[in-house]
């Protein structure tokens, strides 16, 4: 006897209905009533309860879910092939065409999407051909533009890296802009065909998106869950660009995908990971940030390759930083540490920017208590000369305060060749006891002040040492 035959009545075995067998009885109806969810009438006859459908989240014919109909979806399609499709079956998806079995429609649209993908889910398959999609994002903006830098593409190969990729900036409410808005990460996304129907989705909640740089009101495209609605990409339109905003007092990471509407398979992702660090790079006199950066600046020269790579780096004049420390650099250093959680803080400068590099970390390490818990991780100084003033050129050969690491290269010149202008030993520097007198090496001998900044022997050790005790993001 089979569970059916026993639901309908016939041949129901003794003790399941009354005494006169007139009904169901009290025992049997209410042991129905658990396995069905249903209540059973006197005399009526039970019939089966067909469970909700369950959505298809994988694209039609996408089996394996890695977002093309290829040889792995081939048997679990095959399998379904004349099989019942009512849920709970696992065949459920093989109908392509919604027609409620599968049949040789299905392979018709099996067969035109094998060796591609598609946008849609079943039961809504038609066969057309999925809309292409790639996210590229940008290394962060500074003082609500990108200048001193250019704009910066974040690489296609480390967009998803969790070291390399998109950095961005804690923007929890509270965070004050004093140069207009510049914590949000700009994002282009571009389609094909024009005015391709796509979404994103997110893989945390911090992340938020808006179509305007400054967050205007009416701008934010909104999600449900993890996941918007159809983007605003108009019929005529192959790119979008978006600002991306990390909106939460914590630090953390999240994937930004690109998809289907219909479907949870990614087109392309993104990585974005919040800034714990901070760089600040200070020139010598005379000398300007830019990108593309003059080559005989070697400060603003590694500066640049800092950001490219992934560093949340900021040039300064070494006149942006005061006798006391005071001024823009220290705003900004101080504003990354107390709103926008930053623990690591990198200094390092040429020249005058050396003093300033100094007079900046001293004041950074005398206003502790009110800016919160960070570290001064790393310093450096070529052939460092103090900034009281503009005239100045008296040696800088104190270490920073409370730095962790400081490297230092010098050279001694005359004041023939460079106006007396030199650096010189510093306690407890690398190369140890007091850092490396450039001239005593066979690329550096008889080198002037304007010249040590510029080898890459110079260079290379400070980004890699840097690297080594600043590790991103």
């Amino acid at each position: 006897m089979t569970f059916s035959s026993w639901l309908d009545g016939r041949g129901s075995p003794v003790g399941h209905r009354g005494a006169r067998g007139g009904g169901w009885s009290a025992a049997a109806r209410a042991a129905v009533r658990v396995m069905t969810g249903a209540a059973i009438g006197c005399g009526l006859a039970m019939l089966p309860i067909r469970a909700a459908a369950q959505p298809c989240t994988t694209a039609c014919g996408d089996f394996s879910g890695d977002a093309f109909v290829s040889a792995p979806d081939i048997a679990p399609f095959l399998d379904c092939l004349g099989q019942p499709v009512d849920p709970p079956s696992s065949c459920q998806c093989a109908d392509l065409d919604g027609s409620g079995s599968v049949g040789m429609a299905d392979v018709a649209v099996f067969q035109r999407l094998f060796g591609t993908g598609s946008d849609e889910a079943a039961p809504g398959c038609t066969g057309a051909a999925p809309a292409s999609a790639n996210l590229t994002a940008f290394r962060p903006q500074h003082r609500g533009g990108y200048a001193p830098f250019q704009r910066a593409a974040v690489s296609e190969a480390d967009e998803a890296d969790p070291m390399r990729g998109p950095g961005i900036r804690r923007n929890a409410p509270g965070d004050v802009d004093a140069f207009g808005e510049d914590d949000l990460i700009e994002v282009q996304l571009d389609v094909a065909p024009p005015g391709a129907a796509l979404a994103l989705r997110r893989g945390h909640p911090a992340l938020r998106v808006w179509t305007t740089r400054t967050r205007q009101a009416g701008t934010e495209i909104a999600f449900i869950g993890d996941k918007t609605g159809v983007l605003p990409i108009g019929p005529a339109q192959s790119s979008l660009t978006l600002w991306v905003e990390w909106a939460a007092a914590a630090h953390g990471d999240g994937e930004l995908h690109v998809e289907s509407p219909a479907v949870r398979t990614p087109k392309d992702t993104l990585l974005f990971r919040t800034f714990r660090s901070i760089v600040i790079a200070l020139g010598g006199e005379n000398q300007v940030p830019s990108d593309p950066p003059d080559p005989n600046s070697g400060t603003f020269v590694s500066a640049v390759d800092l950001y490219r790579a992934g560093y949340d780096v900021h040039m300064y004049d070494e006149d942006n930083v005061g006798p006391d420390g005071s001024g823009a650099t220290f705003n900004e250093a101080a504003t990354a540490v107390r709103d926008r959680g930053v623990t690591t803080v990198a200094i390092y400068g040429y020249s005058h920017g050396g003093g300033s590099t100094y007079d900046l970390a001293d004041r950074l390490d005398s206003q502790r208590a009110g800016l919160g818990v960070f570290e001064i991780a790393w310093t450096s100084y070529v052939d460092s000369v103090s900034n009281d003033s503009d005239f100045d050129t008296a040696q800088e050969l104190r270490r920073p305060p409370s730095t962790g690491f400081h490297l230092n290269h010098y050279q001694r010149g005359s004041f023939f060749q460079d106006l007396g202008l030199d650096g010189g030993p510093v306690p407890n520097s690398v190369p140890p006891p007091t850092g490396l007198d450039v001239e005593t090496t066979p690329w550096g001998a008889g080198c002037t002040h304007f010249e040590v900044d510029d080898f890459p022997q110079v260079l290379n050790l400070l980004l890699s040492t840097l690297a080594a005790g600043v590790p991103l993001p």
